[in-house]
C-alpha cells in the first residue's frame, strides 16, 4: 500500500497522467515481485558462496515431517509457552540447534 502511495503521489508531483487505479496496483505488484525475485536470487548466490550444504540444510528446514504439523523452522521461531523445567530444556536445545544452522550463515551485507 505504502509502494502504491507513493508512486501516486511521485506522479501527481510530477505531472504525469495518473493511470487507472487497477492499472498502477499491477504494475506495483509486478515491481514487488520482481525486486522479491532479485533479493531471492541475490540470497541463494551468498549462501552458496558461503557454504555449498547451507541451501539444502534450509531447504530441509521448511519440510514438514511426517506426524508433525509445523516444519522445523516453525518450531525454531516459535519459543515455548511454558516456563517449566521440560520447556526450558526444551528451549536449550532449539538454541543449540539455531547455533548450529547460524555458524556458516552468509554475510549478506557484503553485496551481491
Amino acid at each position: 500500500m505504502a509502494l502504491f502511495n507513493h508512486a501516486v503521489t511521485w506522479l501527481r508531483k510530477n505531472r504525469v497522467l495518473l493511470p487507472g487505479v487497477s492499472v498502477l496496483a499491477r504494475q506495483v505488484s509486478e515491481a514487488r515481485t520482481a525486486a522479491d525475485r532479485r533479493l531471492y536470487e541475490a540470497v541463494a548466490r551468498a549462501t552458496v558462496r558461503a557454504d555449498a550444504a547451507l541451501a539444502p540444510a534450509l531447504a530441509e528446514l521448511l519440510v514438514v515431517s511426517e506426524g508433525r504439523r509445523v516444519s522445523e523452522l516453525e518450531r525454531l521461531r516459535t519459543p515455548p509457552v511454558k516456563s517449566k523445567g521440560t520447556a526450558v530444556v526444551r528451549a536449550l536445545r532449539r538454541g543449540r540447534r539455531r547455533r548450529g544452522l547460524t555458524g556458516g550463515a552468509p554475510d549478506l551485507a557484503a553485496g551481491s
